[in-house]
């Protein structure tokens, strides 16, 4: 064998080496590639799958809270509704002819007088009740002394004596009963469906 045919020779061997070496090489970048996707591919689908997941639970905590407040508005304006109708009850007690409005007072100071009390008139009312709340008094079977000082509140009277205070007024009246007349409000304004 001469020189040329023995470097053919290893030339020859050399390429198919490097040829398998090559086709070799390519297989793995090949094979790595494809790992490399599939590792992507399930990577990028837990990560949307968790964010769709998160998407999900902000989405129902935005509607939950939107239901929230809506139901926290329409208590507001019931509550609103309520209470004008409680202010046109206090407006109509007002409102009653002077013997009913004294003869109202005159029970309510029956309820709450101990005998002990004196009673003054708001100045509001004093000519009204004046010459009505003396016989509602007696009707009502209350016999206390009227004090000649005015009763320090908008309307009614005020017993005061034996370290007792007691306003008994139209404004009173709705504010002693106004869980039970707000309730009975809420019903007659908003009835509830069977």
């Amino acid at each position: 064998m001469a020189i040329e045919d023995i470097v053919a020779k290893i030339r020859a061997d050399a390429e198919a080496e490097a040829t398998t070496i090559l086709a070799t090489a390519q297989d793995d970048a090949e094979r790595v590639v494809a790992q490399a996707t599939v590792r992507a591919e399930a990577d990028a689908g837990r990560t949307l799958a968790r964010e769709n997941a998160r998407a999900v639970a902000d989405a129902e905590t935005l509607l939950a809270n939107a239901r929230l407040a809506a139901r926290d508005a329409g208590l507001t304006a019931r509550l609103a509704l309520a209470n004008e109708a409680l202010d046109g009850a206090e407006a109509a007690l007002l409102a009653l002819p002077d013997a009913e409005y004294a003869a109202l007072i005159a029970v309510a100071v029956a309820d709450a007088a101990t005998g002990r009390e004196a009673i003054s008139i708001a100045p509001a009312d004093a000519k009204r009740l004046s010459t009505t709340l003396p016989g509602a008094l007696k009707a009502a079977g209350v016999d206390l002394p009227m004090s000649a000082e005015p009763a320090d509140a908008a309307h009614g009277v005020v017993l005061a004596g034996g370290g007792v205070r007691v306003e008994v007024s139209p404004a009173a009246l709705v504010a002693a009963q106004r869980e039970g007349l707000l309730a009975v409000a809420d019903r007659s304004l908003f009835p509830r469906e069977a």
